[in-house]
């Protein structure tokens, strides 16, 4: 119950420095009418398969479409900027070969037995 309360207050907290943000930069106070406006900016993660030789990786690409002229408009005036082209993007979380996800696979059932 102490961790619920806490994730509350947090989240309020957030939400009241959101407004007071805005109100500094002139925006109002309407945080929902804003994360609205934001929530229409829309990225794409493009994966390509690279191969060098025999070495094979992928290629990360971040792609962020080009906003709605109001919501680069509001934007400009937070003093937030998109990237403009492309950026690469570091493999977080490394996929596992489908050879290697299948003899664990295996292991796991031998020891289940």
């Amino acid at each position: 119950m102490q961790a619920h309360i806490l994730v509350c207050f947090l989240a309020l907290a957030l939400w009241r420095s959101l407004e007071q943000w805005m109100q500094a930069k002139g925006l109002g106070s309407c945080a929902r009418q804003l994360l609205k406006d934001v929530a229409a900016i829309k990225s794409v993660d493009v994966i390509l398969p690279v191969r060098r030789g025999e070495v094979r990786t992928e290629l990360r690409l971040r792609v962020v479409a080009t906003p709605e002229p109001a919501t680069a408009q509001l934007l400009a005036h937070l003093g937030l900027r998109l990237p403009r082209g492309p950026r690469l993007v570091a493999n977080v979380v490394p996929k596992i070969a489908p050879k290697i996800a299948q003899e664990a696979a295996t292991q796991q059932k031998r020891s289940a037995n």
